[in-house]
């Protein structure tokens, strides 16, 4: 950076700075125009949208669609036992039985969909059954 010694100094600075500023915005504009015609073109090509722009365009890999929820899930096993289950049993039943999760702790998931008092009863702490 310069040396700035005067005020003139300073506001011419701020002169190149700005200028930089305008030049490097309208450059921004032309690649953001570029990149949204090859969005354009990705979703043409693969039928539908063009997904994120940083993490790589194409279709997100998430958990597999049984076409049943966790919550179903819960109430069937909590129904067939009959009985109350401590929530870490039920979280590995419930993988036992098919549903698949990306969660690198299934635990804290099933412990909070088994707090829903409307669908679950507590017995004692960790223990839970089916209303």
């Amino acid at each position: 950076m310069p040396r700035i010694k005067t005020i003139g100094d300073l506001e011419s600075e701020l002169r190149a700075k700005r200028k930089s500023l305008s030049v490097l915005a309208r450059r921004r504009q032309g690649l953001l125009a570029k990149l949204n015609a090859v969005d354009r073109q990705i979703a043409s090509l693969a039928g539908g949208s063009a997904r994120g722009r940083a993490g790589g365009a194409g279709k997100r890999v998430g958990r597999r669609r049984s076409g049943k929820s966790l919550v179903s899930y819960l109430q069937r096993l909590l129904k067939k036992v009959g009985k109350g289950m401590r929530a870490k049993d039920i979280a590995q039943a419930v993988v036992k039985a098919g549903y698949h999760s990306t969660s690198k702790n299934f635990y804290p998931i099933v412990a909070a969909a088994l707090r829903d008092k409307k669908l679950f009863r507590r017995v004692r702490r960790g223990v839970y059954t089916v209303k």
